[in-house]
């Protein structure tokens, strides 16, 4: 899941908080440090951990690694690559020289996202995060708190005249704080909140 091991490498859960990250960084960054560190591999190490901190501890840079992983786990398993896929692959650059890393390449992307079934490129549709946002909408008034909170995230449909409702735009337009916010603005609690990772309920 962890698809260049940033969370492993700084030994937290993909739920961190920016506070748990920096403790559990310096922490390492003090153990493995080559001035106090003697091993061959510390400044090899060191290296890494400075490298997942400088990611994980930037908003915009670890939403976008965790949109990276969910992006992985929706590519199918059974591609067969072809010669141009193997040349594109290679030439990513250096993120990974491990079989997975083609899959950031907006190229095999595409070709990957053909061979799809529709009901994936439904799911594909809005944008995801790790968080899974969903409106039940026998429950959806739409008193339009949650747009108003989150008008990246949610957007009522303004069209519809008569029993209208608000629907999620992109699960990854603003922040889970703010997410949270606009989901208990909803007075009958018709925004649900899932981590995709760990399956559990984070609202209601």
């Amino acid at each position: 899941m962890d698809s260049r091991g940033y969370y492993a490498i700084l030994e937290v859960s993909e739920r961190a908080s920016f506070q748990e990250i920096k403790r559990s960084y310096r922490k390492l960054a003090r153990k493995y440090h080559p001035d106090r560190n003697a091993a061959s591999g510390a400044e090899e190490t060191i290296k890494k951990i400075n490298q997942a901190f400088e990611v994980l501890s930037n908003r915009e840079k670890r939403r976008q690694y965790d949109s990276d992983i969910l992006l992985t786990e929706f590519l199918p398993n059974d591609h067969e690559q072809t010669p141009n896929d193997l040349h594109e692959s290679s030439s990513i650059g250096s993120q990974n020289s491990s079989p997975g890393s083609f899959k950031h390449s907006n190229t095999f992307w595409n070709k990957a996202s053909n061979k799809a079934t529709d009901e994936t490129k439904t799911m594909l549709d809005t944008p995801r995060s790790r968080f899974h946002i969903t409106i039940e909408p026998s429950l959806c008034l739409a008193f339009g708190g949650c747009e108003s909170i989150a008008p990246r995230v949610f957007v009522v449909d303004k069209n519809k005249r008569i029993n209208p409702k608000a629907k999620v735009e992109s699960e990854t337009g603003d922040n889970l704080e703010r997410i949270l916010l606009a989901a208990q603005a909803c007075p009958t609690k018709a925004i649900k909140i899932i981590d995709r990772y760990t399956g559990d309920q984070l609202y209601p």
